[in-house]
């Protein structure tokens, strides 16, 4: 198999909210296992503290609106999931896409964050968004209205936390006196921020204080279109190098399937190792895989055959 000519790391999604032999201890741990095991670099996985029994139609990534969730689910902490996981790995990045960094105090998520970092030795990536779901912010007692700018506060208080170590803050929504977050990064920098959004202010957040972007369900078309507008707010805030872009789609390597072969990563190793590299001449820096069938035994298939099929040809 010809080596393709571009530069792009894989991750797997792990799911920890939902329904099904997929969402436990045993698959958690199989997955991750796999994961490892066939040579990805990362592993990310989301996050909802409790879902209610009101879910508004508001899922920004189906056509019309229906979330897949309900409030029958299991849903496992991800930065208690993660740090479980650190436990069983090695080689693997670990990560959170995404934190809904909104719905927690931030004194809590800076501490979650800094202690998953020094577990994993650095090798955490945080990505954040500013959360949809209006009816777990009511549960969780944080005005829906005021998420966009509670993250900007966030990251004007993480940002000095990484650099400082010890503080006093005073913000619009929260304020305190002096006070340690050791241990933080050697470097005083943050860890790599993923933001979720394609609004002015997640371009903006982006590039005042991200690495990159990261999404669900885009077309190599979409990366493109959205790394022009981060690379046009990175330079309006000087900012060296050039943006990264994450975008988590399901797979299906093999010609095994009755699904659309004409949509991206469905079909032949071959077929799929042409449309990651059309990701990757848009600009994608990460790419990482779910399944359409989320049973455990059919992703971590999926995995295998990434892994042995795909993976070896970047």
């Amino acid at each position: 198999m010809p080596e393709a000519d571009s530069d792009i790391e894989f991750g797997v999604t792990l799911w920890n909210v939902g329904d099904g032999d997929h969402v436990n201890v045993e698959a958690f741990e199989r997955i991750a296992d796999a994961t490892e095991a066939v040579g990805f670099d990362y592993l990310w996985a989301g996050e909802h503290p409790v879902l209610p029994a009101d879910i508004p139609d508001t899922y920004p990534f189906s056509p019309d609106g229906s979330a897949p969730l309900d409030s029958s689910m299991r849903t496992y902490d991800v930065f208690e999931t993660l740090s479980y996981i650190a436990g069983r790995t090695d080689d693997l990045r670990l990560g959170t896409n995404v934190c809904v960094v909104p719905y927690r105090h931030p004194v809590i998520t800076a501490k979650s964050v800094l202690t998953l970092n020094e577990l994993l030795d650095g090798a955490f990536d945080f990505g954040v968004a500013v959360g949809w779901l209006t009816t777990e912010f009511e549960v969780l007692d944080v005005p829906f209205e005021e998420r966009g700018a509670r993250l900007d506060e966030f990251f004007e208080l993480f940002e000095r936390i990484c650099a400082e170590g010890e503080l006093a803050f005073d913000g619009e929504f929260h304020s305190f006196q002096e006070t340690g977050f050791h241990p933080v990064p050697d470097d005083g920098e943050m860890p790599p921020v993923y933001i979720g959004g394609k609004s002015g202010a997640s371009i903006r957040r982006i590039a005042e204080y991200g690495d990159g972007w990261t999404s669900f369900w885009e077309t190599p078309e979409d990366v493109r279109e959205m790394h022009e507008r981060m690379g046009r707010a990175w330079d309006d805030f000087d900012r060296e190098g050039e943006p990264k872009a994450a975008v988590s789609r399901p797979v299906h390597v093999g010609t095994d399937t009755d699904r659309d072969t004409d949509r991206p990563l469905i079909g032949s190793a071959e077929e799929v190792i042409e449309d990651i590299e059309a990701y990757a001449d848009a600009g994608t820096t990460h790419l990482h895989i779910t399944t359409y069938d989320i049973s455990v035994e059919a992703q971590l298939e999926q995995i295998r055959r990434f892994g042995d099929e795909v993976i070896p040809a970047f």
